[in-house]
């Protein structure tokens, strides 16, 4: 049985191997940016690279070979992927206005409950826990918001218009959370960094009109990407597009 490959000191060539590039590209990468010099460099010829590069180069490949992404677009991503610790104007910043934030951005619905919820909507007590589990239901206090009672309004109309339960159940809305989570917290991270340009006057509106206005931008991206992903589809079954 062949050795498990270390991935925290790898050599060029090793790196080259296991995110399925060449050198060359490596070090293009790294030439244009998109990837830092070698996080330990022994000396002019010899450097080594850890798991946290590995993830970040197969990544790129990713972006390169399954989106087609074009270098610009591909380091406007890489710098929301980063995951280093916010600076000290930023996190002072954050810890001022956040609660202040949520408070703003989480309205209750006043006298609702969960029990409510439930016979309104026709939801059964494991579709309830579903929606709880994955953060679409409820607050950690309890209480019952605004966003919430429209949810499961966006869900019952969905339902009525033939996207029934027993075809679309409300474990699908997983993969909405997985997925749009990492947008999320691309978002906040985004945000965050411009916290300490604002005013904190200014910042509470800011928000949330940023909040509403964007809806509709991620709305019409994904139909188009829908669209696209629909046209692959097609591509890879031998169909023609039907006009």
């Amino acid at each position: 049985m062949a050795a498990e490959l270390r991935t925290d000191r790898l050599r060029i060539g090793e790196l080259a191997a296991a995110a399925g590039v060449s050198v060359a590209t490596i070090k293009y990468y790294i030439r244009e940016g998109l990837l830092p010099p070698p996080p330990v460099k022994t000396s002019r010829t010899m450097a080594y690279y850890d798991a946290a590069y590995l993830e970040r180069l197969k990544l790129i490949r990713r972006l390169r070979e399954d989106s087609y992404f074009p270098l610009k677009v591909i380091k406007a991503i890489l710098a929301e992927w980063a995951d280093g610790p916010l600076a000290p104007g930023e996190a002072a910043a954050l810890a001022r206005l956040g609660p202040r934030l949520l408070a703003r951005l989480t309205p209750i619905a006043d006298g609702t409950t969960r029990a409510e919820l439930r016979r309104e909507y026709g939801l059964s007590e494991a579709e309830l826990a579903t929606l709880e589990e994955t953060g679409l239901l409820g607050e950690d206090d309890g209480s019952i918001t605004r966003d919430d009672v429209e949810l499961l309004e966006a869900l019952h109309r969905a339902e009525q218009a033939g996207l029934t339960r027993d075809r679309f159940p409300v474990e699908g809305v997983g993969s909405y959370v997985e997925l749009l989570g990492e947008l999320a917290r691309r978002e906040v991270r985004r945000f965050t960094h411009q916290l300490h340009t604002f005013d904190d006057s200014q910042i509470l509106d800011i928000a949330e009109r940023a909040l509403h206005v964007t809806e509709p931008i991620v709305t019409l991206i994904r139909r188009k990407l829908i669209l696209r992903a629909l046209r692959a589809e097609l591509a890879a079954g031998g169909h023609k597009e039907v006009p």
